[in-house]
């Protein structure tokens, strides 16, 4: 449970009873999120206003059917759907369920009360809101179909068939979604990252071209642009590169990261290339659509988890300095 910025303690609780239409999931593997770690380090965009757990990336088991549920097994395997939308408003009728003003994310400090996450033994959900996985899908894989979700809705967010493509920040988000730019049709990806090694595993697992960030500035001093640029960074120096490097007159460039509260855009880049830039929030339409993509085209994403770590030990996952070169993904082990 986080109390505060840096404040993350290991508590008990009665285990939770699901209610009428809910089932209650043993948490098995909750991926750690960028998001995760701005909350611990206080630079995420909402402010904690009473201790919540964190954790959207989630997988786990059936432990109990609430009253009314049909079609789900005890100890059936299931990803966590974590958007929980009114499914009645104008965006949600639409199909803009990442839209919906009243949506309640897990783990998250946006609305008040804040939303419980995953990072707990276990945990009652609507029945509506966990994906059944496949046989021979893992939970571990399970938990990756979250991020999985966001870069894929972020590279059908514009065509890419045929395009260059410049992917800024080789994290777990952004090695994702060059994957899936290459998939969808692009001529050519490059990503670009601080670090060497994280740029290359991306061409390790599709991509074209690898590009440290010095590198990738030296390219664009010499006039190199590019079709499509996503930037999944979420550092306002990556947006600021992301948005310079889109070809003048027919650019288009989707912000993917998290910017920190406050943070602008440098709109003089924009007006400069005439550029068409838009974002992204999260994803629309539950998980379902990014397992239908990894399975139709045979793609294995388990490589990104670089470090798994017991739940007891959860607390110095957060306090470990920052690096340029982190893992790419950390899973917390629950059972």
């Amino acid at each position: 449970m986080l109390a505060g910025p840096g404040d993350l303690q290991l508590t008990s609780r009665i285990c939770p009873t699901p209610a009428a239409g809910e089932v209650l999931v043993k948490i098995s593997t909750v991926g750690i999120c960028g998001s995760d770690t701005a909350y611990f380090h206080g630079t995420a965009a909402y402010a904690i206003n009473a201790p919540f757990v964190m954790g959207h990336e989630a997988s786990g088991t059936i432990a109990a059917l609430g009253d009314g549920v049909s079609g789900l097994a005890l100890d059936t395997a299931v990803a966590l759907i974590p958007s929980l939308s009114c499914g009645t408003c104008e965006q949600c009728s639409g199909g803009f369920d990442n839209l919906c003003p009243h949506t309640r994310y897990l783990g998250s400090a946006a609305v008040n009360p804040h939303r419980d996450g995953a990072l707990q033994e276990y945990l009652p959900v609507p029945a509506s809101h966990v994906l059944a996985l496949p046989n021979g899908f893992t939970l571990a894989e399970g938990a990756l179909l979250e991020p999985m979700a966001v870069a894929l809705h972020a590279a059908r967010k514009t065509n890419v068939a045929g395009t260059s493509v410049l992917v800024v920040g080789g994290g777990a988000i952004g090695q994702l979604t060059a994957l899936a730019a290459k998939t969808l049709g692009a001529a050519t990806v490059t990503v670009s990252d601080v670090s060497e090694r994280r740029a290359r595993t991306a061409v390790e697992h599709g991509a074209d071209t690898a590009l440290t960030t010095t590198e990738l500035k030296d390219q664009l001093s010499k006039g190199t642009r590019f079709d499509v640029v996503f930037d999944a960074s979420g550092h306002p120096a990556g947006v600021e590169t992301a948005l310079m490097a889109a070809r003048p007159g027919t650019g288009r460039v989707v912000l993917v990261g998290n910017l920190p509260a406050g943070a602008g855009l440098p709109v003089k880049y924009i007006s400069r290339a005439e550029s068409w830039v838009t974002s992204t929030l999260r994803f629309a339409g539950g998980l379902a659509p990014a397992l239908d993509f990894l399975n139709e085209h045979k793609l294995d994403i388990s490589w990104l988890v670089e470090q798994t770590v017991p739940f007891h030990k959860i607390v110095e996952v957060f306090e470990a300095p920052a690096a340029d070169d982190s893992p790419l993904k950390v899973h917390i082990q629950l059972s």
